[in-house]
């Protein structure tokens, strides 16, 4: 199971449990290195410098005023050999399918033991997909038309309405225009199945979706 040249980041803003989580692996000496990383800026540099080197990202879904996914797709950009695994306390059916959406190589509880790190690892050597037991099972008891899925964009944009900013501040940290953050709305709401920008964040939130 030894990742012969490989790089763990463990990339978590809580400090104490990346630190914790970052000696745990450290522990399995299967990698070349292990990083610790909680801001973004230091991510994306990183990736960039090591664009060559095979890394397994330990990627947590609750960011500081956002969540991870956009990072994935940002991160298989930067690095073509970036296996990705997301740890997270996620308990929501609907954030759960938005996460798996995104087709990373693991999804881990944090509720889990140690083990389920190494049975992870194990699964996606052998070219599988982990997904901890307790979290297959709160999607596996879900009707799937019940399930809503957002794209990293549309989720991205939505953790800016929940911070109170407005359609243009939205729009100029996206670096979109106006009308495409309008249609971001829509389509979400439109998904959502509600009338208003307040029931499209409160249904976000029930889904811990912000």
């Amino acid at each position: 199971m030894k990742k012969s040249g490989a790089i763990a980041i463990v990339f978590d803003d809580h400090l104490l449990f990346a630190d914790s989580f970052s000696a745990l692996i450290e522990r399995l000496e299967l990698f070349r290195a292990v990083h610790t990383i909680s801001e973004e800026r230091e991510l994306i540099n990183f990736l960039i410098r090591h664009s060559q080197s095979p890394i397994y990202l330990f990627l947590d879904y609750y960011l500081k005023n956002k969540n991870g996914l956009p990072l994935i797709n940002e991160a298989r950009r930067l690095n073509k050999q970036i296996t990705i695994i997301v740890v997270s306390s996620v308990a929501s059916p609907v954030a759960i399918t938005n996460i798996l959406s995104y087709n990373p190589q693991g999804l881990v509880s944090k509720s889990s033991g140690f083990n389920a790190i190494l049975e992870c690892l194990t699964v996606i050597d052998e070219g599988g997909q982990y997904i901890s037991p307790v979290l297959s099972d709160i999607i596996s008891n879900v009707n799937l038309s019940k399930k809503i899925l957002f794209t990293g964009r549309e989720l991205e944009v939505l953790q800016y309405f929940a911070h109170g900013l407005s359609i243009a501040q939205t729009a100029e940290k996206t670096h979109l225009s106006k009308h495409t953050i309008v249609a971001h709305r829509r389509k979400m709401m439109a998904k959502a199945n509600v009338n208003s920008i307040t029931e499209l964040l409160s249904y976000a939130r029930e889904q811990e979706l912000i």
